[in-house]
């Protein structure tokens, strides 16, 4: 904010006697668990990090507003196809080359989901779930979870 930090604003609102009834969830780039203490001491109701997915959003507003979602299954293929994705590890990862893992290792390092994406199109057809397990660790921004798991199969 060009005048004034997230900070400075959240106390202000909450300075206000109908500010004090207002929710702020702060929403902070930090990956250190001390700016928790920092957002939370500077009269935030609550936090989220980022990157963020769309439902932990979605999951925060419920909590604060008290509302509640229905969701349309709007594809039941697409549902049965999800129930087929398994956990991804280190194991299954390692029918890939050593070169490949390293790829994927520093693709993930990097945050690159381009890069991931490239280097799992190159998954055999055949290992189609592999390819949905990676591809749900990226849509969760799990990318500590594929490098650590990358690196493990080279090992395998």
């Amino acid at each position: 904010m060009p005048v004034t930090n997230g900070y400075e604003a959240t106390q202000q609102i909450k300075s206000h006697l109908k500010g004090q009834a207002t929710v702020i969830i702060a929403l902070t780039a930090s990956t250190l668990e001390e700016e928790k203490a920092v957002v939370l001491s500077a009269g935030c109701d609550d936090f989220v990090r980022k990157p963020f997915r769309e439902e932990v959003i979605f999951d925060k507003m419920a909590q604060y507003l008290g509302v509640r979602y229905i969701y349309e299954n709007i594809n039941s293929e697409l549902s049965s196809e999800a129930s087929q994705v398994e956990k991804l590890t280190a194991e299954a990862l390692a029918i890939m080359s050593d070169k490949w893992l390293m790829e994927l290792a520093d693709a993930a390092a990097a945050l690159d989901p381009q890069q991931i994406d490239r280097l799992v199109s190159q998954i055999p057809p055949e290992r189609q779930v592999l390819v949905q397990a990676i591809q749900q660790e990226v849509d969760n921004f799990d990318f500590d979870r594929i490098m650590n798991l990358a690196q493990v199969a080279v090992n395998l």
